[in-house]
């Protein structure tokens, strides 16, 4: 059994899990869904520790106050006077849990002294039947030790809070949410996808969790077209982030699903944009951006769809193009990480910095420790001249996500201290191309280094060897080629001292961009005039 049951929205993950170490090195015990399973329904579990624990601690977002899951969860918690909530950004909380109290972990960078903190762990040392105490003079964490004398009181969260909003709006007579158990199973399927972030999925747990999810739901609700639809999307979008060998049964299954979502409707956007997935745009780009447009002629204001054909224009380099694509989606109705960034990035490679700086500014105070945010940020920073900034955030540390590697942090510093004026060129390139060595699959993101350093040289041969697998750095080929191959950051702005270069031409031509540039009577930016 737990001491503690904590209940997040994917996107918050990061925060999720430091929330868990601090409790844990409180002495609590802590279960939240990265410990599901595989063997068992993900339901079953979720509705066994959430039953069993003794406090359930919700971390409210924008994305946990739209989760149908996470509402459920909290709701399960305040009926049975185990509620403790944190709030994480300036999410509104859904009625009733605006009446509740509410600790404030919106600038909490880890420390134990913090006031919000403190009150957390107070609330859920009552629920748990312990008494904190500190550790020691000087000591900032707080352990516990079983106590009978605080029973019942219940601070944040719990009973006083309770009956005084009850008091209020009677508690028992408010609707209680009348989602079915596929309905709950597909929100939360939907959650650990990344509410449909499938251009890049955040881990490989992830997707495999949204599979199982959604498996269940369809199960429970076969006539749902939409949890036939996520499901074909988790199939594709997991097929995008393991080896080759397992790729073909993934597609199958992804085809299935998506046939059985078209069938009950034959516009139901998540199966339209799992088909799309499946099909390879390197080299095929006319025909992706064609299919595309098609599907989205279907469901106009589908977010999947239009962030799969804002994709395609930015790998032909049409960024003008993915904007106006960009502006079509409707970002109060989808909040999630990967899509806020993608604007900013979109915007930034359009030449819009003001645009950018605004977009990447909302994505940070939404996913201030999300790894792509916080990896966007420091190259958004380093490469649009203020590569100062970027080294205070990288010298801080303090809202470095946990997952990234050292080996990228290294090389990420290196290069802003380089074009900050603070490190020769040739050791920031040494430091980018020992991690290149760690971790082949970063090629692009060394070749921009290599080519706003002004080694252009190097920069190319990392081309060469990513596109085609030739030359010394051959072994930096993606292990599923043209399969895996992707052309969106040759045209983004670090790469901008490389496009006038003969070379860089030959490239575009030998891929076969020059040839759709000419079937579709279109222009990468870089070469368009005003």
């Amino acid at each position: 059994m737990a001491d503690v049951f904590l209940s997040y929205a994917r996107a918050s993950l990061t925060a999720a899990r430091r929330v868990a170490a601090e409790l844990r090195s409180a002495g609590l015990a802590v279960w939240f869904d990265e410990h599901l399973p595989a063997h068992r329904a993900y339901s079953e579990v979720i509705e066994e520790q959430l039953d069993t624990a003794k406090a359930v601690l919700v971390l409210w977002s924008q994305a946990a106050a739209q989760s149908q899951w996470v509402r459920s969860e909290a709701n399960r918690a305040r009926e049975t006077s185990r509620l403790v909530q944190a709030r994480l950004d300036d999410a509104r909380l859904p009625m009733p849990f605006d009446q509740i109290q509410c600790a404030d972990l919106r600038n909490w960078s880890g420390d134990p002294r913090d006031p919000g903190w403190q009150s957390i762990l107070q609330s859920i040392a009552a629920l748990a039947d312990r008494e904190p105490e500190r550790l020691g003079a000087g000591e900032p964490r707080t352990s516990f030790h079983r106590s009978t004398a605080r029973r019942g009181v219940l601070i944040g969260a719990g009973a006083a809070a309770a009956v005084a909003a009850a008091g209020v709006l009677g508690w028992q007579m408010l609707e209680r949410p009348s989602d079915s158990e596929g309905n709950l199973l597909l929100q939360k399927g939907l959650d650990a996808l990344q509410n449909n972030d499938v251009l890049s999925p955040p881990d490989r747990g992830s997707t495999l969790k949204a599979i199982a999810l959604l498996t269940d739901a369809v199960r429970a609700d076969p006539q749902s077209a939409m949890g036939w639809g996520a499901l074909a999307l988790a199939y594709a979008a997991r097929r995008r982030v393991v080896v080759p060998s397992e790729r073909a049964g993934l597609a199958s299954r992804s085809r299935s699903a998506a046939k059985a979502a078209l069938d009950l409707d034959p516009n139901e956007p998540r199966a339209l944009g799992a088909l799309l997935l499946l099909k390879p745009h390197y080299r095929n780009w006319l025909a992706a951006e064609r299919a595309a447009r098609d599907a989205v002629r279907k469901k106009p204001d589908a977010p999947i769809l239009l962030g799969i054909l804002r994709e395609i224009l930015g790998n032909v380099g049409r960024w003008s193009d993915a904007v106006e694509v960009s502006r079509r989606m409707d970002q109060k109705k989808f909040l999630i990480p990967g899509s806020d960034r993608r604007i900013a990035a979109t915007l930034w490679s359009s030449g819009d910095l003001q645009g950018a700086d605004d977009a990447l500014e909302r994505a940070v105070e939404r996913w201030p420790h999300e790894p792509h945010i916080w990896s966007f940020r420091i190259a958004y920073l380093t490469y649009s001249g203020r590569p100062t900034e970027a080294l205070q955030i990288l010298r801080s540390g303090s809202e470095r996500p946990p997952e990234l590697a050292s080996e990228f942090v290294a090389a990420a510093q290196a290069t802003a201290e380089a074009l900050a004026g603070q490190r020769d060129a040739a050791s920031a390139m040494a430091t980018n191309l020992a991690y290149l060595k760690t971790d082949p699959s970063k090629a692009l993101q060394v070749a921009q280094a290599s080519a706003a350093l002004g080694d252009h040289d190097t920069a190319m041969a990392i081309l060469q060897g990513y596109f085609f697998g030739e030359g010394e750095w051959a072994g930096v080929a993606p292990p599923g080629g043209d399969q895996d191959r992707v052309t969106l950051p040759l045209f983004e702005p670090p790469m901008r001292s490389l496009w006038n270069r003969p070379s860089f031409g030959q490239l575009l031509e030998r891929i076969g961009l020059e040839a759709y540039g000419q079937r579709s009577g279109t222009l990468p930016d870089y070469r368009r005039t005003v």
